[in-house]
C-alpha cells in the first residue's frame, strides 16, 4: 500500500493525542492514522513526551491547548527522531497500516459510522448530485459544530470553485483528486483555512471519495472569482 504524502498538521495530531481536539476532526485524524504509520508514531511520541502536560489541561480548554503548543515548540523537532527510530505502534488493533480497510472502502473508526450503502458505493440513492459528476453523501453528521459527510468526484469532474468561511478538511478514501495546491491520493489529508479559494477535480480512473469536514459555509464563485 502506498503511504500518504499529505498529513494533518501537528496541531491536529497533538490535539488528538491529548484528547483536546473536537470530535469531528478527531474522527478524521483517527481514520488517517489507519493509513499512516508515520503519524501513528508521531502521536505515540506526543503522548509519551507530553503525557503529564496533557493531564494538566482542562477538558475542551482550547486556550490550554494553545499554551501547550507554545511549550512544545522545542520538542517538535526532537519528537521526529525517536518517532522514526521506533517500529510502528498502532493506535488501535485495527490500525495496523496494512490493508487497513480489509478490502472495503474505509477502515475503522469511520467504517462504524457509515451505512453499508456508503461503504460499498452504488447508485442506489445514497448520493445526491451537486454538480455534474460531483456528489455528496446522503449520510451526514454534525459533531462539535463540524459538518461531516462524504464527497465523491468522477474522473475529471470539477467541484465548483468556492471560498471557505472557516476550516475545511478532506481525507481521501478512494481514488485521487487535485487542486491548485497539489495532488491527493489514498490516505492523504487536504486542509483549507478561512478565505481560501479553490476548486478540486477527480484525478483517477475510479471515482474519488473523500471524508469531508466543514466548519462553516462555502461561498461559490463565478468565473471571475467573485461570489456567484
Amino acid at each position: 500500500m502506498t503511504l500518504p504524502l499529505h498529513h494533518p498538521d501537528d496541531q491536529f495530531l497533538i490535539g488528538y493525542a491529548s484528547g483536546q481536539e473536537r470530535a469531528g476532526k478527531s474522527l478524521l485524524v483517527a481514520t488517517h492514522l489507519a493509513y499512516c504509520p508515520d503519524c501513528r508514531r508521531r502521536v505515540a511520541s506526543y503522548e509519551a513526551l507530553c503525557g503529564n502536560w496533557f493531564e494538566e489541561l482542562p477538558c475542551n480548554d482550547h486556550d490550554g491547548l494553545d499554551a501547550l503548543l507554545d511549550r512544545m515548540d522545542g520538542l517538535l523537532t526532537a519528537a521526529r527522531a525517536p518517532a522514526e527510530a521506533k517500529p510502528s505502534q498502532p493506535v488501535a488493533a485495527n490500525q495496523s497500516g496494512i490493508d487497513p480497510a480489509g478490502g472495503r472502502l474505509v477502515p475503522e473508526p469511520l467504517r462504524g459510522w457509515l451505512p453499508e450503502a456508503i461503504d460499498t458505493p452504488t447508485d442506489d440513492g445514497s448520493w445526491r448530485e451537486i454538480s455534474k459528476g460531483v456528489w455528496l453523501s446522503g449520510w451526514e453528521r454534525t459533531l462539535s459544530g463540524t459538518t461531516i459527510c462524504l464527497l465523491r468526484m468522477a474522473s475529471g469532474a470539477p467541484v465548483p470553485a468556492h471560498r471557505h468561511t472557516a476550516d475545511e478538511l478532506l481525507l481521501v478514501l478512494q481514488g485521487a483528486f487535485s487542486d491548485e495546491y497539489g495532488s491527493y491520493a489514498l490516505g492523504d489529508v487536504a486542509q483549507y483555512v478561512a478565505d481560501t479559494d479553490h476548486h478540486a477535480q477527480g484525478a483517477s480512473e475510479e471515482d474519488c471519495i473523500c471524508l469531508f469536514l466543514l466548519d462553516g459555509e462555502l461561498i461559490f464563485l463565478d468565473e471571475a472569482g467573485n461570489p456567484a
